[in-house]
């Protein structure tokens, strides 16, 4: 009589797929688990669509543009089956939604961010603003409109969103967005919204009839009423006016500000200049910078901020000049602080700052799929500017734990989100390739113990996927028992 083995294993080849060496780390569900992302989803109408699990739909359209695919539609047509199989219609769905707050959630991601990594403890944490435009020509493309693009020097039709974020020396945190409709060329948003008080119906409200000026205070007022704080603010030349420096002020913040070189005057020993004739009287006491190629001066001056003579609300702050000594012409730029005490150093130092505002349009562009889901419905473009921050917040989140730089986490998850999408792909042919040969062995093997051996490493093979992309048993059950309890 023959002895069982009882150390034989029906299924080595998923045994060995589950050793941990073996296992594929998810690293950005990690991120959305330590983020705690789902527990307050159901507060900003976010619940799941159609019988799919909210994690599933979700997931699936936050990895998309991480898969070196060029839109959404393409995902959904090649690679979305190995992850949700609730086809493309759903993910579209789901995104026309005009009752999730995009905005909300994507705060609530911010908020997380900032207190994971204690943010607050930074000695600058500047509210950064910017604008960045996004090239659309379709015709049925709502929210379109003429803008000046600064970087070809021309008019294109695009979308404009202007961006608000937290910078620290740590950290950029992607904080808020808004779509801004311009006044020439527009295209509205036609049969895509049902309801102007929903969610969406007010963004695109603010979108059309408030300008952009008048959008960075509300943002600014926004973030400040979430419980974020900020010490500074910076912004570029488009933005430095007496309002925005007089909302700034009252907020109680430093405002670094590039100023242009218009008609805004500034007194100086009793007279008004503007800032091309404060430039003419200093230039000549410029000096170099320590360890820079720039010439600089610093000048006190008072800036009325009612623009009325006769009932001036003066004032003081710091004005920078600052030109470099690689340009023959002149070619200077002026900086405003609202700290007179801030020396020059210190207003560099804080303003570089905004560099890390134009990095993220940079990553959300290539990389994370800004308004690239090929659909001309606001509702989707609403959220596609919020789901850039949240996905750009997941790999920030994961390099601040890691060590590493930002692409290189990039590029690790897009490599492992490949590596899972293929494993689901090409299992269905290894399974054909196994089932067959397991059935020329039916004369050796009794055909239930190839049913059974089949079965197991069906079994098997699924658990293992599922539980690498977390759509397993476990955290399906735990999702289930959240949506009964009404939290999610």
């Amino acid at each position: 009589m023959k002895k069982s083995n009882k150390n034989l294993s029906w299924t080595p080849f998923t045994d060995n797929l589950k050793q941990e060496y073996a296992i594929v780390d998810n690293e950005l569900l990690k991120s959305i688990d330590e983020l705690d992302l789902f527990s307050k989803a159901h507060l900003y109408g976010l619940k799941k669509s159609k019988g799919f699990s909210l994690r599933q739909v979700m997931f699936s359209i936050m990895i998309w543009p991480l898969l070196t695919v060029t839109s959404l539609n393409f995902f959904c047509g090649n690679r979305l089956s190995a992850y949700f199989n609730g086809g493309k219609d759903v993910l579209y769905d789901f995104l026309k939604r005009q009752n999730i707050n995009w905005r909300g959630f994507r705060f609530y991601t911010a908020k997380q961010f900032y207190k994971k990594h204690e943010l607050a403890k930074e000695t600058i944490r500047a509210a950064t603003f910017d604008d960045t435009i996004q090239h659309r020509r379709g015709k049925n493309v709502a929210a379109v409109s003429s803008h000046f693009d600064h970087t070809l020097g021309k008019h294109i039709m695009g979308q404009q969103v202007l961006e608000m974020g937290l910078s620290t020396p740590k950290a950029y945190v992607p904080l808020d967005s808004q779509i801004y409709i311009g006044e020439k060329k527009v295209r509205f948003a036609k049969k895509n919204l049902d309801d102007y008080r929903s969610t969406v119906g007010k963004d695109y409200m603010d979108a059309r009839f408030i300008d952009k000026n008048q959008m960075l205070r509300e943002m600014l007022k926004r973030a400040i009423r979430k419980g974020l704080k900020f010490t500074h603010t910076i912004a570029d030349s488009w933005f430095g006016n007496r309002d925005n420096i007089k909302a700034v002020i009252s907020l109680g913040l430093v405002g670094i500000f590039r100023m242009k070189r218009g008609n805004l005057q500034y007194l100086l020993n009793g007279r008004y200049y503007t800032a091309t004739e404060l430039y003419t009287l200093i230039k000549r006491r410029m000096r170099l910078s320590k360890g820079t190629t720039y010439r600089t001066f610093a000048l006190n001056v008072q800036l009325d901020l009612n623009g009325d003579k006769k009932k001036p609300d003066l004032l003081p702050i710091r004005l920078l000049f600052s030109s470099s000594t690689k340009q023959r012409k002149e070619n200077w730029v002026v900086f405003l602080s609202t700290d007179v005490n801030l020396c020059t150093e210190k207003i560099f130092q804080i303003y570089a700052l905004r560099w890390s505002i134009e990095v993220y349009f940079k990553e959300i562009k290539q990389h994370f799929g800004f308004l690239r889901e090929q659909t001309g419905n606001y509702a989707v473009h609403y959220a596609s500017v919020h789901l850039c921050a949240i996905r750009y917040m997941l790999i920030a989140h994961r390099m601040l734990e890691s060590g590493e730089s930002f692409g290189t986490v990039r590029s690790k998850i897009t490599k492992q989100l490949e590596l899972l999408t293929f494993a689901r792909l090409l299992w269905e042919l290894f399974k054909a390739l196994i089932y067959g040969v397991l059935d020329t062995l039916q004369n050796e093997i009794p055909k239930s113990t190839i049913a059974l051996i089949k079965c197991k490493i069906t079994t098997g093979i699924t658990d293992f996927l599922d539980s690498a992309l977390q759509l397993d048993e476990h955290h399906m059950e735990i999702e289930l028992k959240a949506e009964a309890m009404g939290v999610l």
